[in-house]
């Protein structure tokens, strides 16, 4: 194989990289009513079916988009990327909105390309300790039975 055909190669697929994946995007909407800090994704709570009902914030609408009609990314890793953004932020919790898709002219303007996205919003618990709220506990070992008392010597 000659340097050129080594070359070509790499350039197409480094090309065809950038055109796959997914792209998010984030806009904040409301100030948070506390710090944010990051955290790990797994951390991040994920609704599905509509807003928790703990008092919360919605902080930030977030979009995740696939990079071009060639991106094989679809709603798992619309969530999982969505997730990790979200951790980044600090957001206690997202709540997956609906599907997008985008369609216009990609490689000619007769050939009309399809992108598939997601949107959520990032949430914020109220209260200062985030998560857990001001009055969770740390989990623990459940409380220790007490023996019962002993019993009465028989009466004789």
């Amino acid at each position: 194989m000659s340097y050129r055909t080594v070359s070509a190669a790499a350039l197409f697929a480094a090309l065809f990289a950038v055109g796959c994946g997914t792209a998010i995007s984030s806009t904040v909407i409301n100030s948070s009513p506390h710090p944010m800090n990051a955290r790990p994704p797994e951390t991040v709570e994920v609704f599905s079916s509509g807003p928790p009902a703990r008092p919360h914030v919605d902080v930030a609408l977030l979009e995740a988009e696939q990079r071009s009609d060639l991106s094989a990314d679809n709603t798992p890793q619309f969530v999982n990327h969505l997730r990790a953004r979200a951790a980044a932020m600090g957001c206690d919790g997202i709540v997956l909105g609906g599907v997008t898709n985008t369609t216009d002219a990609t490689w000619t303007t007769t050939n009309n390309g399809s992108r598939k996205g997601i949107t959520a919003t990032c949430i914020v618990y109220q209260g200062p300790d985030g998560p857990g709220g001001p009055d969770a506990q740390p989990p623990g070992p459940p409380p220790a039975m007490t023996p019962p008392p002993p019993a009465a010597p028989p009466a004789g």
